[in-house]
């Protein structure tokens, strides 16, 4: 059986739900690290941040493929309180799905085309030890291609837990 990590993005209802979310996530995935000794919080792609994306769960999303064309990724599992946050593993392995594929994923799913009057948010999830180069060149992809959609990233530590931009001491003020 293969042990290469699922994906998985984090659906909030609001900013305001970002630090209960984080808190839980972290108790969730110390739960999970007891039962199964693989890392799959390293995983973690983004953050979605909807209140309609939170309560009107999916359970598949429409990735596109090499070609071009769009593959089915289901949603393996979800775990969270119900219309506030939600944890979504995809059947895709990790190193398959890119944050950029990602919001377009959730972009069509929850009907969204306009994104210049959209109130759903992306912030992009690094694990803590990420390169910045690597950091600063997906940040200016998702930027040129969803402008205004996407919020400053956030950290991922080897704990779980997610470092948000007021524990951030270099938080760019958006």
């Amino acid at each position: 059986m293969p042990t290469e990590s699922r994906s998985a993005f984090l659906l909030v209802r609001s900013n305001g739900d970002l630090e209960r979310a984080s808190e839980e996530l972290v108790a969730y995935l110390t739960i999970q690290r007891r039962h199964s000794p693989v890392s799959d919080f390293e995983a973690l792609k983004g953050i979605w941040i909807d209140e309609e994306g939170v309560a009107n769960l999916p359970c598949a999303l429409g990735l596109p493929d090499a070609a071009g064309a769009r593959r089915t990724v289901r949603i393996l599992e979800a775990t969270g309180i119900n219309g506030i946050w939600m944890l979504c593993w995809l059947e895709a392995a990790a190193s398959t799905v890119s944050r950029v594929d990602l919001v377009a994923a959730l972009l069509a799913c929850f009907g969204h085309e306009d994104t210049a009057t959209l109130a759903a948010r992306f912030i992009p999830v690094f694990a803590g030890a990420a390169p910045n180069s690597s950091v600063s060149a997906e940040l200016q992809m998702l930027e040129a291609r969803y402008p205004g959609l996407v919020l400053p990233a956030i950290y991922q530590d080897a704990s779980g837990s997610l470092v948000l931009p007021s524990a951030q001491p270099h938080d760019k003020g958006r």
